[in-house]
Order: structure tokens, then C-alpha cells, then sequence
């Protein structure tokens, strides 16, 4: 996409509009105001209500088709956040080979794969939410407030005469700002320009900020974003800056960074006891499988390699009960205590 896309794009933004070509026809639709969007909860509420007096499922029931009939199921939501979660990992290896193109390259295929594959587990949680009483009352919310925000070049409402709401509401969602797009117009002239002197001005799109677009929104959100990325004392270079998936690496690692020092401070705080702080071995509760695995997180790579040693030990007992002074760690620890008493006894006696 090329600068003269995107200067388009950043106007429509800015004006809170879209102008869209149909043919010969030309179609301006507004962004609804504060007063539309308040009536359009209105709208909502009584199509979901005529839905539901005529036996329309609501979410919850779909949820439990779907499950019945195997469609869905908790798993594919745990894949899901399993498949996220590797997505994550790549991303940062992404940031850590940005300067390897072969590599990197050979990444972003695998990211690309990985989140096609989150996006189908996921939709099939919502392949029928279309169906539901909640489906029902958002299409009729999104249809009315097309309905009250199209208009003739001249300003003056549009008569449907040529194209019905569902096929205008198709285009209009077609044409719907993208992360990419965003992160894009955000990070770049002009607006990075006019962000900056914007919020010195406190001028930005002439408007109150209640009144700011959902696209305004968005696009003032990661204006944000990339200034504490700017302001931060580890700032990536700009070439970084400029690739989405490395960039996300580089955040991703920050968050798991500030993520583990929180939970270092929290078990700091845990264990204010010298006695207890300056033991050989510290055990700390947690309330659940996540918990435990930030916690396991925290040990150096000896002490997970202990853990891991004397996790194989006592599956390997098969139930049978392993004592403390049993495990292989232990005994080595004992092992050379002993020799090392040893040889402070022989430098003793050569005194």
C-alpha cells in the first residue's frame, strides 16, 4: 500500500467518515453521533426482545448445541490460547533474528500459520452467534444506525432506492481499518506530526474525546502505544519500530520481563523473615496451574534443572514414597559436604 492509501485513510479518520463509490453512485456515511448510538441500544434491546418472545436461542443455548453436537468444545478454546501463546514465542524470536532474513522470514510464515489456525479454533465458538437473540439485536442495531448515517454527496439522506442497507453495510465493513493500518498511520507522517502537536494543543480533532470516533479511538490508542515505546530507555531502532511482528516481539518480551519482576517483588514480600529469605530452598504456594508456572518461572536455571531431576525421580517411584535424603540432589549435596569435611579435617591435623 502505497503513502497515497494511507494519507486517505488518516483523513477519513479524521473527518469521521467514508465515502464510498457504488458505481456511478456516491454514498458519504457518517460515524454516529453520541445521540444515534444511544437510541441504537433502543434498537437492540427490542429486536432482542421480539427474538426471544419468538424462541430465538440466546448465546448461552448455542453454546451447548455446539457442544452436543461436537462442533465446540473447552478444548479448542485451550488450543487456541496454546497456539496464542506460540505465536507469542515466535514473535519474540522474530525481534531477537530481525538482522537473520532467512530466519525471520521462515517465522513470520510460521506466525502467519499459527494464528489461521487460532482464528478458526476460536471462531468456532461464534459460527452461530448469528443465530442467537444477541445476534439478532446487534445486525439490527448495525442496520439502523447505516440507515440513519448514509448520505447523498449533497448531504441530504440517502433513499435506498439503489442499494439496500445489507449491501452498503458489506462495503462499508469491507473497508473497515485494519491493526496493520493503524499501527501503520499511527508511527508515520503526517500524523505522527499531528499527534505530537495535537497534545501539546490539546486540539486534536476539534473535539471533546467522548465524542471521538471508535476509529479516532483506536487510532489515538496506538499514538500512545508507540510513545512509550519512544519514551522507553530500552527503545528498539527504528527498523524494529517499523516491522510489526518484531515490534510485538520486543512488547511481548518487555511485558514478560515487568510480569516476573512483579511476581520476584510479590514473593520478596512473601518472605520478609531473614531466617526464611536466606534458606537453600524456599516453597511457596500457589492457587493454581498458572501461578505455579510463573513461580517455577522464578527459579534459575539450576534450580529448575533440580526441580525437573526430582520431578523424573519420584514419577519413576511409580507411587512408592521417596524420601528427602533419598533424592539424587540431596545425596550429592551430602556426598560432598562429606568430602569436603574430610578435607578440612586433613588440613587441620597438618597444623
Amino acid at each position: 500500500m502505497d503513502d497515497i492509501f494511507y494519507e486517505k485513510l488518516l483523513y477519513r479518520i479524521i473527518r469521521g467518515r467514508i465515502r464510498l463509490k457504488l458505481g456511478d453512485l456516491v454514498l458519504i456515511i457518517h460515524e454516529p453521533s453520541l445521540d444515534l448510538i444511544e437510541e441504537s441500544i433502543e434498537v437492540y434491546e427490542d429486536s432482542y426482545k421480539k427474538a426471544y418472545f419468538r424462541e430465538v436461542p440466546i448465546k448461552s443455548e448455542i453454546i451447548e448445541t455446539l457442544f452436543d453436537n461436537e462442533l465446540w468444545s473447552p478444548f479448542d478454546d485451550k488450543e487456541a490460547e496454546k497456539k496464542e501463546k506460540q505465536i507469542e514465542d515466535l514473535k519474540i524470536e522474530a525481534f531477537k533474528s530481525f538482522y537473520n532474513t532467512k530466519k525471520l522470514r521462515g517465522i513470520r510464515m510460521n506466525i502467519r500459520r499459527l494464528e489461521h489456525q487460532a482464528a478458526r479454533l476460536r471462531a468456532k465458538k461464534t459460527c452461530l452467534d448469528h443465530t442467537t437473540c444477541e445476534g439478532v439485536g446487534n445486525f439490527s442495531r448495525s442496520s439502523w444506525l447505516i440507515s440513519q448515517s448514509t448520505f447523498f454527496e449533497d448531504g441530504t439522506p440517502y433513499d435506498w432506492s439503489s442499494y439496500n442497507i445489507s449491501n452498503v453495510m458489506d462495503e462499508y465493513n469491507s473497508v473497515s481499518v485494519t491493526v496493520e493500518q493503524f499501527r501503520h498511520t499511527a508511527r508515520n507522517d503526517p500524523w505522527r506530526s499531528m499527534w505530537i502537536t495535537g497534545k501539546k494543543q490539546s486540539s486534536l480533532f476539534n473535539r471533546p474525546s467522548i465524542e471521538l470516533t471508535k476509529d479516532q479511538l483506536s487510532l489515538c490508542s496506538y499514538s500512545t502505544l508507540y510513545d512509550n515505546i519512544y519514551e522507553s530507555h530500552e527503545c528498539p531502532n527504528e527498523k524494529i519500530i517499523n516491522d510489526d511482528d518484531c515490534l510485538d516481539g520486543w512488547l511481548i518480551q518487555q511485558r514478560r520481563k515487568s510480569e516476573k519482576d512483579r511476581k520476584q517483588n510479590e514473593v520478596d514480600g512473601m518472605i520478609k523473615n531473614k531466617k526464611i529469605s536466606n534458606s537453600q530452598e524456599i516453597f511457596v504456594m500457589a492457587d493454581n496451574q498458572e501461578s505455579a508456572h510463573e513461580i517455577y518461572g522464578l527459579n534459575d536455571p539450576i534450580a529448575r534443572s533440580v526441580v525437573n531431576s526430582r520431578d523424573k525421580q519420584i514419577k519413576a517411584a511409580d507411587g512408592d514414597i521417596v524420601k528427602n535424603v533419598d533424592l539424587h540432589d540431596v545425596r550429592q549435596d551430602i556426598s560432598i559436604q562429606a568430602h569436603q569435611q574430610g578435607i578440612d579435617q586433613v588440613k587441620g591435623r597438618a597444623k
